[in-house]
């Protein structure tokens, strides 16, 4: 036996100094450039970035070092965003298992993929939210499909001969139809809670169907309330967006009727002023405002009437005549 052990001395030794010889980069704090390139070969970022953490300043290499630990960010931020594009055609085509797969392999091979995890989280998010979509679509087909399955085979009994199976078939669909009810109502209850009233309608209705009791009738009141208050708040949305419409189109005439002022343009003064004044009937500023308007348009007429006598006066009939034609568009 000791001489058994005497020959495989020599051989356990030379695989203990080859192990030795693969781990000691990793843990002398001088990562071998080899081992790195074998890591980045394999996709092992994570690995390779670890091994590039804590690099000794004093170290011949450290520049090379820390510049082959920026490159292998980069490859590895390369390799998470192919990995995610992978993984969201794999969700696209409704495989959801493969997709996940892939987000965990990426993960394996760079643990620090931020952008990795979260979509990750996110995958199971929207997974579990299916999910209850379709449970939810289940359960409304099995509630309507129990709405008209019972009576028609209570119908059936009451014209027909009615076996033991068939009674006892009965028995299970009432049973089923009970249980289908209590499900339908803490749906229902949930959808109220979230707010999504049209769902919890469609539920509680159903329910009622299969089995009016008195939770159900209480849900659908307080359902109804919520609706009315519901209804209440989208009105009062509405009258503070026209409100706010309202608003909007009166600075906006304000200040064309302001423009055209400054401008000179008279008589589109006048026109944006009218506008405005049908919108705010009541505010005094405006009838001041016009006031002012129909006052500064009639000194305007009458230095517009100066000016086409003098020139008429003067022979120039012309330019009269334009004068007189811009009294006439300041005042048909």
């Amino acid at each position: 036996m000791n001489r058994r052990n005497g020959a495989l001395a020599p051989v356990l030794l030379a695989l203990l100094l080859a192990a030795c010889a693969q781990v000691a980069p990793w843990t002398s704090g001088r990562p071998a450039h080899e081992g790195i390139e074998r890591l980045i070969a394999d996709d092992r970022y994570g690995d390779a970035l670890a091994a590039l953490r804590n690099i000794p300043p004093d170290a011949p290499d450290a520049a090379e070092l820390r510049a082959k630990r920026l490159q292998v960010r980069a490859q590895a931020a390369r390799y998470a965003a192919r990995r995610l594009a992978a993984a969201g055609k794999a969700e696209q085509a409704g495989n959801w298992h493969q997709a996940e797969k892939i987000l965990r392999d990426t993960l394996d091979h760079d643990p620090g993929a931020k952008d990795v995890r979260t979509t990750l989280h996110n995958l199971h998010a929207r997974r579990v939210h299916r999910v209850r979509e379709i449970e939810h679509r289940m359960l409304i087909a099995r509630g309507e499909w129990l709405s008209r399955e019972i009576p028609a085979r209570k119908e059936l009994k009451r014209i027909t001969s009615f076996g033991l199976l068939d009674r006892l078939r009965l028995a299970e669909l009432d049973y089923e139809r009970r249980k289908v009810a209590e499900k339908l109502l803490a749906a229902g209850t949930d959808a109220m809670r979230t707010g999504e009233l049209d769902d919890a309608r469609q539920c509680l209705t159903l329910s009622q169907t299969l089995n009016d009791a008195p939770p159900v009738r209480t849900a659908l009141e307080r359902l109804a309330r919520l609706r009315q208050e519901q209804q209440r708040l989208e009105e009062v949305a509405q009258q503070r967006n026209r409100e706010q419409d309202l608003r909007r189109r009166k600075a906006r005439l304000h200040d064309q009727v302001q423009e055209a002022i400054a401008d000179g343009e008279w008589r589109k003064a006048q026109a944006s002023l009218r506008k405005l004044m049908k919108l705010d009937p009541d505010n005094r500023e405006l009838t001041s405002l016009k006031k002012a308007l129909d006052e500064a348009v009639a000194v305007r007429i009458r230095q517009l009437l100066d000016k086409g006598n003098a020139l008429y006066r003067q022979g120039r009939i012309r330019e009269a005549k334009t004068a007189w034609e811009a009294v006439l568009a300041l005042d048909p």
